[in-house]
């Protein structure tokens, strides 16, 4: 039954995952998190933030899924949809505001 309800999750993650261009799993006592957070307000993204200290019980369950994902066990676990972004002319624009472009380009 477990593993019933961890690929639910999973497929759950990787459906939110797929329909939105950008998103965050943080907690919100996390200044990593509110890092991240602040950094795609000041560049003008609104980013799907979910909160996992905020969902109860699923929250440590989806930080596993995230886990087995990714790789990485830590928040925030930041997803974004780099060739939809490219397609829409919107990837160049933001790496250029957060001056992550090579001024050799």
């Amino acid at each position: 039954m477990a593993s019933s309800f961890g690929s639910r999750l999973e497929d759950s993650v990787k459906k939110t995952v797929a329909g939105n261009p950008v998103v965050v799993y943080s907690k919100t006592w996390c200044s990593y998190s509110s890092e991240v957070k602040t950094l795609f307000k000041k560049l003008g993204e609104e980013p799907l933030v979910i909160e996992l200290d905020e969902l109860g019980p699923q929250g440590p369950q989806l930080q596993k899924v995230l886990e087995r994902l990714t790789g990485q066990h830590t928040v925030p676990n930041v997803f974004i949809d780099t060739l939809k972004l490219y397609r829409k002319g919107e990837l160049e624009h933001l790496l250029s505001k957060a001056n992550a472009k090579s001024s050799q380009a």
